[in-house]
C-alpha cells in the first residue's frame, strides 16, 4: 500500500512537471472528466496521451517525422502514427486543453474519443477529423485510429440484444474505425487481412443512357447504376494503383448503422456514408461491409459494396441499398 502511495506520488510529480513544462509552450493537454478513478491508469492516460499529441505538434514546426520514443505506446500505434505523417496526413492538435472523459473496453482498456485534429495537407472542407486512442489497463497507449462521425453511436450500443451482442457492437466500431484508418495511411496489409479470400465485391458507377422518346415524353431519369463484381486480389491489386498514384488519401464515414443478421448472430452488417477524397478523385457513397465474428478476434469481411449516393437527380433510398438480407447463403 505505501509502495503503490509512493509509486502515485513521483508518477503525479511527473506528469505535473511534464504538463507545465509543455503548456509554456502552448502543447495541448488532455484531462479526464469522468469514466475513471483517480490513480496510476487515469495519469498515465493524461501524460501519454498529451505527450503524443506535443511529438505532434513538435514534428510539424520542425518538419520531422512524430517522435514517440518518450512515450508510453505500443509498436502499433507508434507504427500508425508514423504512416498517418508519410501518407501526406501530418495532423495538428488545434486546441491547447482537450476535457474528455474516458470509456471502459469490452476487451479489457479504456478508451478515449473525440480529441479534434486537423490534417492540414487536406482540403480545406475535409481538414478537421477526431482520434480515438485506445489504451490499455496501465494507460499505455495501444492503438490510434481517425474516428467515424459519432452522431449515432450511442444509438448503435443501446440497440443491443444481449451482453455478447454489446460487446460485439463496440468491437465492430473498432473494427470499422481501424478499416478506415488503413485506407488513409495504405495499410494494404491490414485489407488483405480483414477480407475473406472469398469475398463478394461489388461497385456501382452511375451511367447515362440515350433517352428514347418515351422517356423523353414520361420525364423518366436517364441515368442507371451498373454494378460490377471484383475478386479479393482484383480489387488489392486497384487499390494498389490508387494508393501509389495518389499523393493525399483521406476516407471519412458518417452515419453508420448497425444490423444483425437475421439468421447467423455472429453476422453483422455494417452501412456507412462513405466520402471519399484523393488527390485525383473523390466521390460520395454508400459502403455495405458484412463482417463475420465467428472468431472474435479475427473478424472478417465477407461482402463488400459500394453504391453511389446520388442518381437521376435524388439521393438512393434506403431500400434500394444494399443491406444484411440482401445476401443468402455465405461461402465462409
Amino acid at each position: 500500500m505505501i509502495l503503490k502511495r509512493t509509486l502515485s506520488i513521483i508518477l503525479f510529480l511527473t506528469v505535473t512537471f511534464t504538463v507545465r513544462t509543455y503548456a509554456q509552450e502552448g502543447v495541448t493537454q488532455l484531462h479526464i472528466t469522468e469514466g475513471i478513478e483517480e490513480g496510476i491508469a487515469k495519469m498515465q492516460i493524461e501524460l501519454n496521451t498529451s505527450l503524443l499529441l506535443t511529438a505532434m505538434s513538435v514534428c510539424m514546426i520542425e518538419g520531422t517525422l512524430p517522435d514517440t520514443s518518450g512515450i508510453d505506446i505500443s509498436d502499433e500505434a507508434a507504427q500508425t502514427l508514423l504512416s498517418m505523417w508519410q501518407s501526406s496526413s501530418e495532423m495538428i492538435c488545434p486546441i491547447s486543453n482537450v476535457e474528455r472523459k474516458c470509456l471502459h473496453r469490452m476487451q479489457g482498456g479504456y478508451q478515449v474519443r473525440d480529441i479534434p485534429v486537423s490534417i492540414l495537407a487536406a482540403p480545406e472542407e475535409d481538414r478537421e477529423h477526431n482520434l480515438v486512442i485506445n489504451y490499455t489497463k496501465s494507460g499505455k497507449i495501444d492503438d490510434i485510429f481517425v474516428a467515424v462521425d459519432n452522431a449515432r453511436i450511442d444509438q448503435i450500443l443501446l440497440n443491443n440484444a444481449s451482453v455478447e451482442d454489446l460487446a460485439r457492437r463496440m468491437r465492430i466500431l473498432d473494427f470499422v474505425e481501424q478499416f478506415r484508418t488503413s485506407y488513409n495511411i495504405r495499410d494494404l496489409d491490414h485489407i488483405k487481412k480483414v477480407f475473406s479470400n472469398n469475398a463478394l465485391i461489388i461497385t456501382g458507377k452511375v451511367v447515362k443512357e440515350k433517352p428514347n422518346s418515351d422517356q423523353v415524353l414520361k420525364n423518366i431519369g436517364t441515368e442507371k447504376i451498373v454494378y460490377q463484381t471484383q475478386t479479393k486480389q482484383e480489387y488489392v491489386a486497384k487499390l494498389e494503383g490508387i494508393f501509389a498514384n495518389n499523393k493525399y488519401i483521406n476516407i471519412g464515414f458518417e452515419d453508420i448503422e448497425v444490423m444483425t443478421h437475421p439468421k447467423y448472430s455472429e453476422i453483422y452488417g455494417v452501412t456507412l456514408k462513405q466520402k471519399w477524397n484523393t488527390t485525383n478523385y473523390s466521390d460520395v457513397g454508400y459502403l455495405f461491409l458484412m463482417i463475420d465474428f465467428k472468431d472474435d478476434d479475427n473478424p472478417l469481411i465477407h461482402v463488400r459494396t459500394w453504391q453511389p449516393e446520388k442518381y437521376n437527380g435524388r439521393e438512393l433510398a434506403r431500400e434500394e441499398r444494399f443491406h444484411v438480407g440482401s445476401f443468402g447463403k455465405l461461402n465462409r
